[in-house]
């Protein structure tokens, strides 16, 4: 059996859309959190720089993944929210140690 499939998002609001994409963010977590293959779904936020985001994510596979990224309410997110996304980076991680 493969190990889970991690996922890091590292997120940046636009400035001046800190607040309103942090929560259109949170709004994902419950939602994510039941699709099938989620085991984890987890947002955080920078201390010192609002607006500053790290998604932790853990799913059965990358098949579970790739389903929830083409979900209904992750295309709702993107057109809604999307355009409030300043930086994007995205790590497909699995655990060795």
């Amino acid at each position: 059996m493969s190990s889970p499939l991690v996922v890091v998002a590292l997120v940046q609001a636009k400035p001046g859309h800190e607040t309103a994409l942090v929560k259109a963010q949170a709004e994902l977590v419950a939602i994510a959190r039941v699709q099938p293959g989620c085991l984890s779904y987890e947002l955080h936020e920078s201390i010192s720089e609002p607006g500053k985001v790290v998604f932790f994510e853990r799913w059965r596979d990358r098949v579970s993944w790739e389903r929830h990224m083409r979900s209904p309410h992750m295309d709702a997110f993107r057109a809604n929210a999307g355009h409030l996304i300043g930086a994007f980076e995205l790590l497909h991680l699995h655990q060795v140690a």
